[in-house]
Order: structure tokens, then C-alpha cells, then sequence
């Protein structure tokens, strides 16, 4: 029977005030507390009710040498003195106490007596820990801690962090719960502060922290067998804390794969029909595609590379090696949750996710690079630079129609039918359907999907179409406003159509990037610069806005002088031309305080057309630098994505060639030769070297040793 969590606690009443609020240092409210620290003495307890055991005379005097309060039971486990611990477990029973009330705890982190003892090993033992666990047995209680940073960790994580296998046995033996989760603060993933995120789990933490022989006694012991299939507060199992806890070093690298191939094959011996991989958590993510998504290269390398030699564990391959023949060699790749037939998959993270790290050098991959250049090459990239040719022609129209426009005063739709008035109304027919179409096209078909510029880019184009289209039907001359936008937005959208070619795509990539990183924070910084010497010159010479007039009023040599620093949007202008070498100091000669105010000039030119232009120069020499030395998987991860954004206009076409290509493809890796020579076989059958898989596509890739052939399984 399962016990209930509401325990009333018993209080001897002969200590301190336990019903105070935890003291401590000031200003340590705002900080998180340590675990264990020897800086700081433990806290008392949280107000409670108990209680009070002096109704009962005799029970506990206040010179008894058997009472045991909280100090004296942590003093005991710091010192590994079990002898200090005579008489405790009598002293429990006649208060009817246990060892996890909070009376026994520590204030702040809810730390209990065990897990004292744990973080003061000596040699890795501490004497104290089996009298704790032997007097702790009949509670059947697991000692948790409550505190919000450190909420349910347990003494069973504490000693598999201290890496102490014989502590973890004893505690296992005394029914340690062996899936509980830490889902304190500390052990979350957060942007601030310090935390270690392992899983919660305890065999993720040894998972984690790389202690193999920890892992298997966790998942052989014959106590309480941990469960692989088993998922933290955030969905994850042992093998998505694996993927978290990657940074890509080396040797982190190399201790990660190997427990995550361990824990793999361990998984495929107790279950060889269980796919472990497949588990997603509560974004639905798997291993792999968690791997993508939080930019981890080497892992995400390794599992879709993974190659397994023994015939017991090959099921879990996703790289198959059929024959080599000095440098060449033919691999067959499992595409299962990579390709984007499949929802969510590995290259529509890459493809939408454009906060993602690393998709420049993920993208370069195999079998990624080549499944996406694939895609793009026999299909996709005709379509391209079709929807090109649509867009241009579609500009020109748009062009040639707002160019020839109605002239002032007469009507905005045609009321005679001259070939002019004509082409005029065609033209307006036309923007006005390919205004609908892109609209159609950005908000209907998901096309907003792709990089945020872009689209939003393209869909306030289709807006301002659209307004201009319904104004100019209206007769309304303010159509030429949102006229002119849209076309502008038009031709500088046409920069989209460059990424189908490597040297303008890199090109219009370090264009973005320097405007949205170099030229934007030059703009912050000139901004306040120009308003602040604006609004000083203004104040300094006197000067404010003149009235309206109704007529133009001449004024004389002394009146310009006066009327330089006259009001902000005249005096910004100015000081943007001296920061362009244009500005005249001349005019400053008789202004009042023209000394103070020609110094003030000076000081700007010196702070903007010198420094801030120059460091501009400079920022942006760096980018071009930075983006030309990964130029190649720049231009990839510009280009590759396209086949998933298209995939809304192209479904139908995609699905006939696809089944047209399917033969072929089924072909050529049941014959497993270079060439691919077609021969008769059964449309819907399977090689027989590779049940599992469902269609094939064959690559060539190059590298520094010679040709590698590789099939792509789809």
C-alpha cells in the first residue's frame, strides 16, 4: 500500500526555535545555495506543525545523552564516526521520529542526514552510511531533497556523482528508488546562472558523467533494474542526455559516442525488436533530430555514420559498407528520419530553423549534402529558375505599367479603348493577379516557412500590391504610394533568385549579414552621436524652428547665418554631411558661440567621418573574411533547403517522379555495380541485402583518397 505524503511530525520542544525562518548572510535570498558547502553552517527548518512531545513527563529531559537533534546527528556523518550514532535509533522510535522529517534537514536545500554523509566520503567511504540506511529501513521514506534548485535529488545521485559503485550497491540493495527524477532548478537547462542538465534520471547521470561499469550495474542489478525506455520531466531518455551533454570537443566527443554505443547495444541485447532511437520527448524529437536541432556536428556525424561490424548488432547500422575495391567503396545510408517525407525530419530542422548552430557545417554531412543536392539537381532546380523567369517577367510588367501611368489629371482606368489605354489595363489585370498569387502563395502554402527576411519580405510586397491594385480601381491618385514600394520591394527581391548560383549567393549573404550585423550597429551608435550634437548645436547657438509662412521670404547674409542650427531635422542634415566630407564649416563663422559650436563640429567629424566610418570598414573587411572562409556550406545551406520550401507547389509532381525514379533507383542497388545497368525485376520488390529498407538513391562523392559511391536509402 502506497503511503501517504501528508506525515504529521513530532517535536521534543528542548532546542532551538525550529518554527523561525531560515537565517543567513544578507543578500543570500538572491543567490542559489550550494548543495554542501563548509563556508556555511546548515539553515533551520521551515516553519511546520508538530507535535509536542512534553505532554508526555519523562519522555525527553533536556540532559538527556541519547537526545539527537540535527547538529549533532551532521556531526557525526561529517566526522565518519558511527559510534557517535549509539542510541539513535531508539531515540527515533521513542519520539517516533524518522531520519527524513524535516527537523533532521537542512533549511535551505532540504538536505537529509544520508545525503551529509555522501558528500563527505573519506577514501570513498564513509562508515556512517550503512547505520543511516539500517535505521532508515523500516520508513521505507526516499530521501529527497525539496529544495527549489536541487528538488528531488536523492542520495542515490549523490553517490553515483561522487562515482562510488560500492555506495550505489548498498543503496540499491535498501530499494533506492532507481528512477527518480532530480527536476530541481540546478538540473535543468537554462540561459542564466549554473546548472548541470544529465537527464534527472540516475542512469543518465552515469550515463553523463562517463562511468560505464555504473551504467551496466544500474541496468543488471537483480534489486531494481533501470529502464532505458525511461524519460525525464522533459520526454528525454539516457540516450537525448547523451546528445545534450555533447559540446563537439574531442575527447568529449569520444566519451559520449562510446557510452551512447554502449547503452545501444546493451538496449539491443535485452530487446532485439526495440528501437531505442525512436523514442521522441515532449518536442518530438529523437536523439537524432535532437542532435540537429541543438547543433551538436560530431554527434549527429557519428550517428548517421554509425557502422556496426558485428552481425548481432548490424540492425543497428545506419551506414552499411557492401564491397570496396581499393579507394572506392559502396555504402548504403539509412535515411529514417532524415528524409523530408517524414514530419519533422532532420532537413526541415536544418531547412526552418534558422536559429539552429552549426547548420552550415551540418548541412555538409553526408548523406545530407548529397541527398539534398540530389533533390535539387534532378528536380527542383528547373522549377527555380522558372518561378525566375515568371518573377522577372512579372517585374517588368509591373515596370512598364507604373512607368506609363496615367498622367496628371487624367482618369486612372481607361475609359476609351486605345491599344495604350489597353496594355495600361492589362498590365493592372496582371499585377493584380500576381499580387493574389504571391499572397496565396506566402500565407496559404506555407511559404512563410522560409528565412524570416525573406518572407516577410515577399508578403508585404504582396500586400503592397495588393493596396495599390485596389486604390488605383478606386481612382485614388495615392496609389502611386504603395505602387512605388511594392516595386522596389519587387526588384530588390529578385535577390531571393540569386542562391541558385554559387558566386552571387555568397555574395548577397555577406550583403545580409554585413547590413544586419556590421551596418546595424553602426547605425545605433551614429544615431546617438548625431541626435546628441544636434540637440547640443541647437541649444548652444540659440536657434528654434521659425513660424510658417504662407510666401517665401527672403533673408539676408546674417539671417542664413542664424538659421544654420535653426531647428533638429535641419541641424541633423547637416551634421550627416559633414559625416559624408560634405558639410561646409564656413557657415559657423557667426553663429553665436561660434568658437564652442566650431570645436562641437569637429569633435563629431572626428567621432563619426574618422572613427565610426572607418570601424565600419573595418567590421565588414572581417565579414567578408569570416563568410569566404565556409563560403561552400554558406551557399549550401542557402540552396539546399530549397526542395522543402518548394514542396507545397511541387507535391503532386513530386510524387510521379519520385515513382517513376523508383525503379531505376530499386535497380541499381540490387545490381550493387557502378554503372547502374537496368535490368527487369519486380516493381515493389525489396534487395534482399537490405530488408528494412524501402528505395534507394545512388551518389558519388570525392575526397583526398579517391571516388567513394555511396546509395542513399530512401
Amino acid at each position: 500500500m502506497k503511503k501517504s505524503p501528508c506525515v504529521l511530525e513530532t517535536d521534543d520542544g528542548l532546542g532551538e526555535d525550529a518554527n523561525s525562518a531560515p537565517k543567513g548572510p544578507a543578500g543570500e535570498k538572491h543567490g542559489q545555495p550550494p548543495l554542501e558547502t563548509p563556508f556555511q553552517k546548515e539553515a533551520p527548518p521551515s516553519p511546520r506543525i508538530r507535535v509536542n512531545l512534553n505532554y508526555r513527563p519523562g519522555l525527553v529531559t533536556p540532559d538527556d545523552p541519547n537526545r539527537f537533534d540535527r547538529d549533532r546527528i551532521f556531526e557525526a556523518v561529517v566526522a565518519g564516526d558511527p559510534e557517535q550514532l549509539n542510541g539513535l535509533s531508539d531515540y527515533l522510535q521513542r519520539t517516533s521520529s524518522f531520519l527524513t522529517d524535516t527537523k533532521y534537514r537542512d533549511g535551505k536545500t532540504g538536505k537529509t542526514c544520508l545525503m551529509k554523509a555522501l558528500l563527505n566520503l573519506k577514501d570513498g567511504q564513509n562508515p556512517t552510511i550503512p547505520v543511516l540506511l539500517r535505521i532508515d529501513e523500516e520508513t521505507r521514506t526516499q530521501p529527497l531533497c525539496v529544495d527549489e534548485s536541487f528538488s528531488s535529488h536523492t542520495a542515490l545521485h549523490t553517490a553515483i556523482e561522487k562515482r562510488n559503485l560500492d555506495l550505489v550497491k548498498i543503496l540499491v540493495e535498501n530499494k533506492a528508488d532507481v528512477h527518480v527524477k532530480a527536476s530541481g532548478h540546478f538540473f535543468q537547462p537554462h540561459c542564466k546562472g549554473a546548472y548541470f542538465y544529465f537527464g534527472e534520471l540516475p542512469l543518465s547521470l552515469a550515463a553523463c558523467t562517463n562511468q560505464p561499469e555504473m551504467v551496466m550495474y544500474l541496468l543488471n542489478n537483480p534489486h531494481n533494474k533501470a529502464k532505458l525506455t525511461e524519460q525525464d520531466s522533459m520526454g528525454n531518455t539516457v540516450l537525448h542526455a547523451l546528445v545534450m551533454v555533447a559540446n563537439d570537443t574531442e575527447k568529449n566527443t569520444e566519451l559520449v559516442v562510446n557510452m551512447y554505443d554502449m547503452i545501444l547495444m546493451k538496449g539491443a541485447e535485452m530487446d532485439p525488436a526495440f528501437k531505442l532511437e525512436e523514442i521522441v520527448n515532449r518536442k518530438q524529437l529523437t536523439p537524432l533530430k535532437l542532435a540537429a536541432k541543438t547543433g551538436k556536428v560530431e554527434i549527429l556525424k557519428h550517428i548517421l555514420h554509425r557502422e556496426m561490424k558485428d552481425p548481432k548488432f548490424q540492425h543497428l547500422s545506419r551506414k552499411f559498407t557492401e564491397w570496396t575495391y581499393g579507394p572506392i567503396h559502396i555504402s548504403l545510408y539509412d535515411l529514417t528520419s532524415i528524409d523530408s517525407c517524414e514530419e519533422n525530419s532532420v532537413l526541415e530542422i536544418l531547412a526552418y530553423s534558422s536559429n539552429t548552430p552549426n547548420r552550415y557545417k551540418m548541412v555538409a554531412l553526408e548523406p545530407l549534402n548529397k541527398l539534398l543536392q540530389h533533390k535539387w539537381e534532378s528536380f527542383i532546380k528547373k522549377r527555380f529558375f522558372f518561378s525566375l523567369f515568371l518573377h522577372l517577367i512579372f517585374m517588368f510588367i509591373y515596370t512598364g505599367t507604373a512607368y506609363y501611368r496615367p498622367l496628371k489629371g487624367e482618369p486612372l482606368v481607361p475609359t476609351t479603348m486605345t491599344i495604350k489605354d489597353l496594355l495600361r489595363l492589362f498590365g493592372a489585370v496582371v499585377i493584380l493577379i500576381g499580387g493574389i498569387y504571391l499572397f496565396i502563395a506566402q500565407v496559404g502554402c506555407s511559404f512563410l516557412f522560409m528565412a524570416p527576411l525573406t518572407a516577410n519580405a515577399f508578403l508585404v510586397q504582396a500586400l503592397a500590391i495588393l493596396a495599390s491594385s485596389v486604390m488605383f480601381f478606386a481612382n485614388t491618385e495615392k496609389y502611386v504610394l504603395p505602387m512605388v514600394f511594392a516595386l522596389l520591394l519587387g526588384w530588390v527581391n529578385m535577390l531571393y533568385y540569386t542562391r541558385g548560383l554559387q558566386e552571387t549567393g555568397i555574395y548577397i549573404v555577406m550583403i545580409q549579414k554585413a547590413i544586419l550585423r556590421d551596418l546595424l550597429h553602426f547605425l545605433m551608435v551614429y544615431v546617438i552621436f548625431l541626435f546628441g550634437f544636434a540637440t547640443a548645436l541647437i541649444i548652444l547657438t540659440g536657434g528654434a524652428p521659425h513660424s510658417t509662412h504662407n510666401m517665401s521670404v527672403l533673408l539676408s547674409d546674417d539671417s542664413k547665418e542664424q538659421a544654420v542650427y535653426s531647428g533638429l531635422f535641419q541641424t541633423a542634415l547637416l551634421l550627416f554631411r559633414f559625416t559624408i566630407g560634405m558639410g561646409d564649416l564656413e557657415y559657423n563663422e557667426n553663429v553665436k558661440y561660434s568658437d564652442l559650436a566650431m570645436l562641437l563640429v569637429l569633435l563629431f567629424v572626428i567621432l563619426t567621418y574618422i572613427l565610426l566610418l572607418n570601424m565600419l570598414i573595418a567590421l565588414m573587411s572581417e565579414t567578408v573574411t569570416n563568410v569566404s572562409g565556409y563560403s561552400q556550406s554558406v551557399w549550401q545551406l542557402q540552396v539546399r533547403p530549397l526542395p522543402l520550401r518548394w514542396w507545397p507547389f511541387l507535391a503532386q509532381q513530386w510524387l510521379k517522379w519520385k515513382q517513376i525514379q523508383r525503379t531505376s533507383r530499386r535497380e541499381i542497388c540490387s545490381l550493387g555495380t557502378i554503372l547502374g545497368v537496368p535490368h527487369k525485376s519486380i516493381p515493389n520488390s525489396k534487395p534482399p541485402h537490405s530488408p528494412h529498407f524501402t528505395c534507394f538513391n545512388i551518389g558519388l562523392n570525392f575526397d583526398e583518397e579517391g571516388a567513394q559511391f555511396s546509395f542513399w536509402c530512401l
